[in-house]
């Protein structure tokens, strides 16, 4: 079409394009300085030192781009890095939110300027998928990690296959002299495994592959030794998941293709939901988190439902009942999906004889899988207890649970005040908080259930979407009420499964508000720990809550009844009577 317009005309929707192209770049770059500057950041905020010093030791390269940024921070911010460090443990917390908030104002910038269509233009893929591509690079490499969870799936790894014991009995401080120990914080020191077992069989199989690399060392000239065979497998893992990340923006870009056919645009923008997404960069391509590995599992689950356009086969609601059991054998959580498949998969078949061979056989299918995978590890009943206890909320750990505040400020100014048996009174309280924050959500979950029975009732309307809402509803509410340990890449989650519905619909933007509110929020509190005003949690867990209610105001706003009409009706009236 191109061709056949005039030299000028062509010259002018070039630039147009090449202009729209270069302001999708701008929200990138924007981004990737926020990356570059967690990658900076992450020298001093490292949880694993030992890591650090012998990935920086090793990789000279490596460190003479970090000397020359961070005498740059220190141009920009004095006292960032000083000699003998920084100033102040404030100003690199405060430096990473700067970061968070920048990454997300590219972000939100790049899906607003293709939703809008300003940059919904040829090439637009292209740039995204580059961007990507330098962001993920750029986490992959950073010389310190933020959590220390990748350095457990080393050693639970280590536990099965190199001392072949069950990693759901022996935690890892039954192991001292395995160095690994020491990079591994110590809260998670005398934990067993946790994970499902899909997750502890890859971990074995992974941990055999890299075997040969446990007693690679480099001795320095000051005897120091630098395991430099840990911190391969540590890479390892993080190519793993930087792996399985590619494959993600894969599945999401081919979903996204079936459930918006003929709209491109509301694809973009829905594939940049997710493959710019901060939280799911920084904890897939950055931290290497298991959950991104969820994430596959329950992308490919979705995929049997919408294969064909008519509505799915028994057979796909079988594979997908199926992929979404192996998700859950990662960890347990994503198994709540698997309700809002047989629902209304039972709702639609036939005979009750028709849904004891369907669903009874996809459920045995998982089962069996999961028995076989389990065959290993089971030392009945020991070796469920670790998965007990967690799933029991029996835990003494709290951090970033919204009702803990509710549950704190009853503890400490009703029935404590005069803090005579704090912790006491806090245990009563929490149980009973926890135990009202489950039963509500039994009876949500219930009433999700039923109303995506009744959706199923009718045979002609599409029932991948309300899978979808409900599933993400679900887990949100999940991670808000009933866990009391949460963690910011809980939210990978349902943004996965919200990402295929499109930017424009709200549940989508209220779940994107939350990935964004708690990187920074999950972090300062991580830093600070108790130190942290409990009330900061708030501004995690309330803004996203506020854009249904913005958006409900703006809708009234814009029909409201305009003005003009009413107001030129009574002058003309009054004129006219006047003039009479």
């Amino acid at each position: 079409m191109v061709a056949t317009l005039g030299p000028g005309v062509r010259v002018r929707l070039i630039t147009s394009v090449v202009l729209r192209l270069l302001l999708l770049g701008c929200a990138g770059v924007v981004m990737q300085v926020g990356w570059v500057m967690v990658w900076m950041l992450s020298y001093r905020l490292t949880h694993g030192n030992d890591f650090t010093y012998a990935y920086l030791v090793s990789q000279s390269a490596v460190w003479e781009k970090l000397h020359e940024l961070l005498v740059l921070a220190n141009t920009l911010a004095p006292g960032l890095e000083l000699a003998d460090g920084p100033a102040t443990l404030d100003i690199v917390v405060n430096s990473l939110v700067l970061a968070f908030v920048l990454a997300g104002v590219g972000y939100l910038c790049g899906i607003v300027l293709i939703d809008l269509g300003v940059c919904a233009v040829r090439g637009a893929v292209l740039v995204v998928v580059l961007f990507e591509v330098v962001f993920q690079t750029t986490l992959f490499l950073t010389p310190g990690l933020y959590t220390t969870d990748i350095f457990s799936y080393v050693m639970y790894g280590h536990i099965s296959a190199v001392y072949n014991l069950n990693p759901y009995l022996y935690p890892p401080n039954y192991f001292p002299a395995n160095p690994m120990l020491g990079w591994i914080h110590p809260i998670w020191h005398d934990q067993p495994s946790v994970y499902g077992p899909l997750w502890t069989d890859l971990a074995w199989v992974f941990a055999r592959v890299l075997a040969p690399l446990n007693d690679v060392t480099s001795t320095l000239d000051d005897g120091t030794m630098l395991q430099i065979g840990l911190m391969d497998q540590v890479f390892a893992y993080k190519l793993l998941m930087n792996v399985v990340q590619v494959v993600n923006l894969v599945l999401v870009w081919w979903l996204l293709g079936r459930m918006m056919a003929g709209r491109p645009r509301a694809r973009l923008a829905a594939f940049v939901v997710f493959a710019w997404n901060p939280l799911m960069l920084f904890d897939a391509a950055g931290n290497a988190h298991n959950d991104a590995l969820m994430v596959t599992l329950l992308l490919l689950g979705i995929a049997p439902l919408v294969w064909r356009r008519s509505p799915p086969t028994n057979a796909g609601w079988a594979l997908g009942t199926f992929f979404v059991g192996l998700s859950a054998l990662i960890k347990y959580t994503t198994g709540l999906v698997g309700l809002f498949y047989v629902v209304p998969w039972a709702r639609r078949l036939s005979s009750w004889t028709a849904r004891v061979v369907w669903i009874g056989g996809a459920v045995g299918l998982v089962v069996v899988a999961t028995v076989v995978l389990y065959i290993p590890w089971i030392d009945f009943p020991r070796f469920l207890d670790p998965i007990f206890v967690a799933a029991s909320g029996k835990t003494w750990m709290y951090t970033n649970w919204a009702p803990d505040l509710v549950a704190l400020t009853i503890s400490d100014q009703w029935l404590d005040p005069n803090g005579l048996n704090p912790d006491a009174s806090r245990e009563l309280v929490r149980f009973w908080t926890k135990t009202v924050t489950r039963g509500i959500f039994a009876v949500y979950l219930g009433w999700e259930l039923v109303r995506l029975w009744r959706i199923a009732g009718d045979r002609q309307r599409p029932i991948v979407e309300p899978i979808l809402e409900a599933s993400t509803r679900t887990f949100s509410v999940l991670i808000l009420l009933v866990l009391s340990w949460v963690l910011e890449w809980y939210w990978m989650w349902p943004l996965a499964l919200v990402t295929l519905l499109g930017w424009q619909r709200m549940l989508t933007r209220v779940v994107v508000g939350y990935t964004l509110t708690s990187l920074p929020v999950f972090y300062v509190h991580h830093y600070w720990s108790t130190n942290m005003p409990g009330v900061l949690v708030l501004a995690y867990a309330l803004p996203p809550l506020a854009l249904p209610i913005v958006g409900w105001a703006w809708q009234r706003w814009i029909k409201r009844p305009s003005a003009g009409p009413s107001v030129r009706r009574v002058l003309r009236t009054e004129l006219g009577a006047a003039s009479e």
